[in-house]
């Protein structure tokens, strides 16, 4: 069985307001945003123990060519990945706590 991933409701958000930030320079920034989260989040399924350990047992992947960090949290014994969070590297790491 592949590994199950659940979404944080903040995440949709997230990548909403990334994506309409990018279009807003340059459509294709948008689109090259998406597709670099993509291309983390099928890395990340399928290397969920790849990364570093942070913040309690979480761990971050970082875009390449973005400044964001995806946030989330791999349960070994459930095969689940939560990705709690895309969030920009020059905001406060406490703050994305508060989504958990």
């Amino acid at each position: 069985m592949g590994i199950k991933l659940i979404y944080s409701h903040f995440v949709k958000n997230d990548l909403k307001a990334i994506n309409d930030w990018y279009k807003k320079i340059d459509k294709k920034l948008g689109n090259n945003f998406i597709k670099e989260f993509r291309l983390k989040i099928n890395f990340i399924k399928e290397n969920p123990l790849s990364f570093e350990l942070r913040y309690d047992h979480n761990r971050i992947v970082f875009l390449k060519k973005f400044p964001y960090g995806i946030h989330y949290f791999y349960n070994e014994e459930k095969n689940i990945i939560e990705i709690y969070s895309v969030f920009h590297t020059s905001r406060d790491p406490e703050e994305w706590k508060t989504r958990k």
